[in-house]
């Protein structure tokens, strides 16, 4: 058991969950700019009623002009973690397009064309033996139970292939269906 959470915990994560770590990433990264930039404008305004209070106040010049060099400080400061803040951001939305272009390369696509074009293959497959089912059946008299019965489970193999070239199809294209279809049983797992 424990072997199992391990291999879970060193899989690689899915295209969409590493662009999902991204955007997180991302989104945490802008409001933490806006709340810097607030901040930022905060201590602009705080600081500059101070200069022009002091200013008014000739008394207070000395203590004044402490705490502006404080507040320009802690602007020059601010102004740093700022251009940092917007440094990261700009490395992680090159790090977003760059894995988007891997997102769109990766081989699920062509994989989903191969299994469409085999789903194709198969409903060729099954039109042909219900073709070559109806022509015997009327060599052999007698026959039409068998064909009637096999005639169905062939329709049903067939519904069945339509639907998963549907679901595929729907998949390449981006569209998930979040209600999945009830699962029913394949025509030919109890055999002839």
């Amino acid at each position: 058991m424990a072997k199992k959470d391990d291999k879970a915990e060193h899989e690689p994560l899915t295209e969409e969950q590493r662009i999902t770590a991204l955007e997180e990433k991302v989104g945490n990264n802008k409001i933490v700019l806006i709340a810097m930039a607030l901040l930022l404008v905060v201590l602009v305004s705080v600081s500059s009623t101070v200069f022009v209070v002091s200013m008014m106040n000739d008394d207070q010049s000395v203590a004044s002009n402490e705490s502006v060099a404080a507040l320009d400080a802690k602007l020059a400061e601010l102004a740093k973690t700022l251009e940092n803040i917007k440094k990261v951001t700009k490395e992680n939305r090159a790090d977003l397009a760059l894995l988007k272009d891997q997102v769109a390369t990766s081989s699920n696509k062509r994989l989903q064309q191969i299994l469409i074009e085999q789903e194709r293959g198969h409903q060729l497959f099954l039109e042909t033996l219900r073709t070559g089912m109806y022509d015997l059946a009327h060599m052999i008299p007698g026959s039409r139970t068998w064909l009637e019965v096999y005639g169905e489970k062939i329709n049903s193999a067939e519904r069945f292939s339509k639907e998963r070239e549907k679901e595929l199809t729907n998949l390449q294209k981006g569209i998930v269906d979040k209600v999945k279809s009830v699962v029913q049983e394949d025509p030919f797992e109890d055999g002839f």
